[in-house]
């Protein structure tokens, strides 16, 4: 302890550290003097535009979700679709002028017409390709 108390003799207690006089008081002051002139932006009138954009947008979004929701059951259905054979289309797909009247003068051409048995459900594999090409 005596050992202490000669360091701080030598040293002191001073820790040297002073603050100016009056320092905090004036402290604001200075420091908003010394800080420069912040300019404000006046904040553009919202047009209406700008306020219903966001209603528009989630309107949209869920417009869209509906339009998927239809097209992927639109797809279900045409894969449970049952495609039943019609003997009356094969044998007329089988006679080879049958064929080639329906086509000169439908005016349709071979493959609109196997598109469109396609859609009406016409198992294609039950014709002979051969006798109508």
């Amino acid at each position: 302890m005596k050992q202490d108390s000669e360091i701080l003799d030598k040293i002191g207690k001073d820790p040297g550290f002073r603050v100016p006089d009056n320092y905090f008081a004036d402290f604001a002051k200075q420091m908003e003097q010394s800080l420069p002139e912040k300019v404000f932006k006046k904040e553009p009138k919202p047009t209406r535009w700008m306020r219903i954009r966001p209603w528009v947008y989630m309107a949209a979004m869920f417009a869209g979700i509906w339009c998927m929701m239809q097209i992927f059951s639109d797809m279900k259905n045409a894969v449970n679709r049952n495609l039943d054979y019609n003997p009356e289309i094969a044998d007329a797909m089988n006679d080879e002028r049958f064929v080639s009247d329906y086509m000169m003068f439908g005016e349709i051409s071979y493959y609109d017409l196997l598109d469109e048995m396609y859609n009406e459900g016409v198992d294609a594999s039950v014709f002979d390709i051969d006798s109508i090409n």
